[in-house]
């Protein structure tokens, strides 16, 4: 085996198709089919099941795959450890993170990251939070911020950067911001009788927001419900009502600001950390990033219209 073999063998898997692993990688179909069989032929085993759509794998393929995978890790960490010990400051960071959240940090860490490190290569992968986990095991990106964590795999290594609490956003019109000083802290019963507007079950706010109202045994309206915590936090100040946002999320591109008020309760904190490897080579450039993540999030986090707690 040897690490051009393994990343074209891993495309395939990974496309499901030899021509669409082609295609990724730049390619022709013939010249991958020749690989595909000089590897069966070496193992003197069959990797690919081509009965099937998508194309899948045999058991001696599964085994290949998962040796692949830790194969090409191990080239990329030598390659890492190598260019760290000639002090050299070039590379590649793949930075797994959500949308909501990269707008509200990224335009901060970015600029002075690119500083420090101005040949270092960034790719940003914005997608869901439940998905940063697999990104990382496998091997898609480097780094991934994840919230709360409720999963821990054995295989990761996790630092924490911040505990976030909800902040209630409020409509002018509403008896929240008539009768209390924004940003004073507040416990959720105290917004009983407001609507809500609330993002629909199976986000991780929704999922505090509930075990707030259960708490409290209380049952306030919700009037709307929509995937974007940014969404309801605009409705919810456009509608006279509240909404629940993460206080990390708060940024110059958060308009308009309107009234909010941090919700009181430990119970209620959740985690925000970066994810990697555990058995991959850490770089300069990545501990620095991170270093950076968790200064952005200090300030955020310590704002002075936050501690009004």
């Amino acid at each position: 085996m040897n690490v051009r073999q393994a990343q074209y063998l891993i495309a395939v898997f990974e496309e499901g198709s030899i021509s669409g692993a082609a295609k990724r990688l730049y390619i022709s179909q013939p010249a991958l089919s020749q690989t595909i069989q000089m590897v069966e032929k070496e193992l003197g085993a069959r990797i690919f099941d081509r009965t099937t759509t998508p194309i899948s794998l045999t058991y001696a393929g599964e085994k290949y795959i998962e040796t692949a995978r830790k194969f090409v890790a191990l080239e990329t960490d030598l390659r890492r450890e190598i260019m760290d010990i000639r002090q050299e400051t070039s590379g590649k960071l793949r930075v797994g993170i959500s949308t909501l959240r990269s707008m509200a940090v990224l335009p901060t860490i970015l600029p002075i990251f690119m500083q420090k490190y101005p040949a270092v290569e960034l790719e940003i992968v914005e997608t869901g939070s439940a998905n940063m986990d697999h990104l990382v095991l496998s091997g898609k990106v480097d780094l991934a911020l994840l919230i709360s964590r409720d999963k821990v795999s054995s295989e990761l290594a996790y630092v924490t950067l911040c505990r976030e609490r909800l902040l209630l956003f409020a409509g002018p019109e509403t008896t929240l911001a008539k009768t209390i000083p924004p940003y004073t802290g507040i416990t959720i019963d105290q917004a009983k009788d407001e609507r809500f507007i609330a993002v629909h079950p199976g986000h991780g706010a929704r999922t505090i927001q509930d075990h707030m109202f259960s708490e409290y045994r209380m049952a306030p309206r919700i009037i709307f419900e929509t995937h974007s915590v940014e969404v309801a936090r605009r409705l919810a100040i456009a509608c006279n009502a509240v909404a629940l946002y993460p206080e990390t999320l708060l940024s110059s591109w958060t308009y308009p600001a309107g009234v909010y008020y941090p919700i009181i309760g430990d119970q209620f904190l959740r985690e925000l950390y970066f994810c990697y490897n555990k058995s991959s080579y850490l770089p300069r450039y990545m501990a620095d990033f991170i270093t950076i993540a968790k200064e952005e999030y200090f300030s955020i986090t310590h704002r002075k219209e936050l501690t009004h707690v």
